[in-house]
């Protein structure tokens, strides 16, 4: 995707389906309602892109995968996510999540 490149219908429905319903603030992320999903740079730290939840006010927020794969890992598997996240996830938070179409 190019920086400011918006997802497809399809590939939008996903990911706020399977990934952004999980978000412990997904009712703040959408604010106002959903326009789409965006791929940009991170306006604060441009090395690495993001998915940007895009309101119906034109606003644009970014989210994090990582937050909300935490969250349905704690919701659908509570006895065994700390050992997962921790080995799979919380500590690759310096790595860059790279977008690819």
């Amino acid at each position: 995707y190019e920086n400011g490149g918006f997802l497809s219908p399809t590939e939008e429905k996903v990911v706020v389906e399977k990934l952004l319903s999980h978000h412990p603030c997904v009712d703040e992320k959408i604010g106002c309602g959903l326009d789409g999903i965006m791929v940009d740079r991170h306006p604060e730290f441009r090395q690495s892109r993001c998915l940007f939840v895009v309101r119906t006010n034109g606003d644009w927020v970014d989210f994090s995968y990582r937050k909300c794969l935490q969250a349905y890992i704690k919701e659908k598997y509570p006895s065994h996510a700390d050992r997962f996240l921790q080995k799979h996830l919380v500590n690759r938070s310096s790595e860059p999540f790279r977008v690819q179409k």
